[in-house]
């Protein structure tokens, strides 16, 4: 560590050496633009602004070092969420048709991703989204909307005996999955790259681990959702006792309630509430 002595020059302005070592390994000139970044406990961050801030994460996957497709397909889901913006997957022979037409449904299921380049023994996937555009704040308030309304309909569909109500539940939770999924990619971006936390809302890396069990938690409520519109179609065809559906629906109630003020709690900061 150097210690080095802050100077005053006319009009107010300080001025602080930079290390000649620290000047000269980045090639930097006379003149050339500094970016200063003042972090939560008061220390500044030195950019050269030539020097990209957000530096994009890309992954390579080789075909043959999977067994099975499926394990690719899980391994992209994963590179996606821990914040990888272009992922390639590549093959020493030609990859199969039905292989490539796989791997692009999983484009489904990841918000922002399109296929940017494919040649008969490479595929390759990039993340056009910006981490900028969504807090986390409002993912979070986003996905608590979507498990809220999933919960009333799935309730509903058993206290109706709404059969086609209860199938689309199922289907509808594959978007709240999504939802999920961005949630966390955008917590993993946070907790690499302080420029795009301080975009998203995440002070600190407490914040961030806060952030991911909130998205956890909200994606079990629909799981849960999800899981009684399948036991409703289960029993179609079959009677249920009249004085367990009113219970549940009192139980569904209750649960709405305490997942709606324990978002708003968290959202406006509220303790007591």
């Amino acid at each position: 560590m150097e210690i080095r002595r802050l100077q005053r020059i006319k009009g107010g302005s300080y001025t602080l050496s930079l290390p000649k070592h620290w000047v000269e390994k980045r090639k930097l000139k006379r003149g050339e633009q500094i970016a200063v970044y003042e972090e939560e406990d008061g220390t500044l961050r030195l950019y050269p602004v030539t020097t990209p801030l957000e530096k994009p994460l890309e992954v390579t996957l080789m075909l043959e070092d999977y067994q099975d497709l499926r394990a690719l397909e899980y391994c992209i889901l994963a590179f996606y969420i821990q914040g990888s913006n272009n992922i390639t997957v590549v093959s020493k022979e030609i990859i199969p048709a039905e292989h490539k037409r796989r791997l692009k449904l999983l484009r489904m299921g990841l918000p922002g991703v399109e296929v940017s380049e494919e040649r008969a023994k490479e595929i390759s996937f990039q993340v056009l989204i910006d981490p900028a555009a969504f807090s986390l704040e409002s993912l979070i308030e986003k996905t608590s909307i979507f498990s809220l309304n999933l919960q009333e309909d799935a309730v509903r569909s058993a206290f109706e005996k709404n059969f086609q109500l209860a199938a689309e539940v199922l289907e509808r939770s594959k978007e709240a999955l999504r939802h999920y999924r961005m949630t966390i990619r955008q917590v993993a971006l946070s907790s690499l790259n302080k420029s795009i936390a301080k975009k998203v809302g995440v002070r600190n890396c407490q914040e961030c681990v806060i952030f991911a069990l909130i998205a956890r938690d909200l994606n079990r409520l629909v799981y849960h959702s999800s899981s009684i519109a399948r036991h409703v179609l289960a029993i179609e065809g079959k009677e249920i006792d009249q004085e367990i559906l009113d219970t549940m629906a009192d139980m569904s109630k209750v649960a709405h309630e305490m997942q709606k003020e324990s978002i708003q709690a968290f959202l406006k900061k509220e303790v007591k509430l």
